[in-house]
């Protein structure tokens, strides 16, 4: 059973891609065929999380809708890797050189804008507002997270809970919008996924500015360090027990997200084997495994 569902989820992220693909047209048109490559071979979390969420049964059986919805967030996110990119300056990304090196930084910016609009033309044919509107929520609130981070505490350090609410817009907003999609709509169940996803989507932030503090670049596929260079606050950097906090409220988060969905058993398995096959995995080859109690205990 369990390698049945591998096998339909690769399925599920294998016609995703071919979404995305049908997508980037005018990208490859102004780049070629090889840049684009780089677009589409992300580890595709989000996704993930959408796609465990459908394949068990529990929310919406609308397989299109998910995987537009899937397809839109990934375009959504690697239109943002495409600015971050530029804004840190950074020399690696998905293990190969990053867009703006391989463009021009002016062009990264174009194409991540490019990105951005065929996301949204993606869910625009599926002519439900409500979905929309919460599509439109979540790349607002990343945006002005973004902004927020950039302009207000760029070189302050700032407390905890600004901490975590910055990781939450920035990353958890989409993780909580591809939840979100594979439920039944406008329903508790969407409210409840939706906070799952956004719970994963912070633990995820906190992860990953864990590993600009002490991960290695080799493993990670990206430049690493541009948070500390670029005087931007994380709460891995908080002394003297940046590292052990953040370790802690990832934990936290990781109980919340089974915890929220607990009243629909097969979403919470879905939850369940995210954190272990998709999440766990990933920050154990980031060099950061967590404490095995709390592993064992989701």
């Amino acid at each position: 059973m369990a390698a049945q569902v591998e096998r339909d989820l690769d399925g599920f992220l294998d016609r995703v891609r071919v979404r995305i693909s049908s997508r980037l047209g005018e990208v490859v048109a102004l780049t070629g065929a090889t840049e684009c490559e780089g677009l589409l071979s992300g580890k595709m979390l989000r996704s993930r999380l959408a796609g465990r969420l459908l394949l068990s049964g529990a929310g919406s059986r609308n397989s299109d809708i998910i995987e537009r919805a899937a397809a839109a967030v990934e375009m959504v996110h690697t239109a943002s890797l495409c600015h971050d990119d530029v804004i840190d300056n950074a020399m690696l990304r998905r293990a190969l050189p990053t867009l703006w090196r391989r463009t021009s930084s002016s062009g990264a910016v174009l194409i991540g804008d490019i990105l951005l609009c065929e996301a949204m033309n993606l869910l625009l044919e599926v002519r439900n507002q409500s979905l929309l509107a919460a599509f439109m929520g979540s790349i607002t609130q990343v945006c002005v997270t973004e902004a927020k981070q950039e302009i207000m505490y760029r070189g302050k350090q700032i407390d905890v809970e600004t901490c975590l609410d910055l990781a939450g817009g920035k990353t958890g907003a989409l993780f909580g919008f591809a939840a979100q999609a594979a439920a039944e709509l406008d329903s508790d169940q969407a409210s409840a996924f939706c906070r799952a996803g956004y719970c994963l989507g912070t633990a995820y932030q906190l992860a990953d500015d864990l590993l600009d503090v002490v991960g290695s670049e080799k493993q990670a596929g990206k430049t690493l360090g541009t948070d500390k260079k670029r005087d931007k606050f994380t709460l891995p950097q908080m002394s003297p027990d940046g590292v052990e906090l953040s370790r802690q409220h990832v934990e936290r988060l990781f109980s919340e997200a089974v915890e929220v969905v607990d009243a629909w058993p097969d979403a919470r398995r879905a939850v369940e084997d995210f954190l272990a096959r998709d999440f766990v995995s990933l920050l154990e080859v980031m060099g950061q495994p967590l404490d095995k109690q709390a592993k064992t205990s989701i």
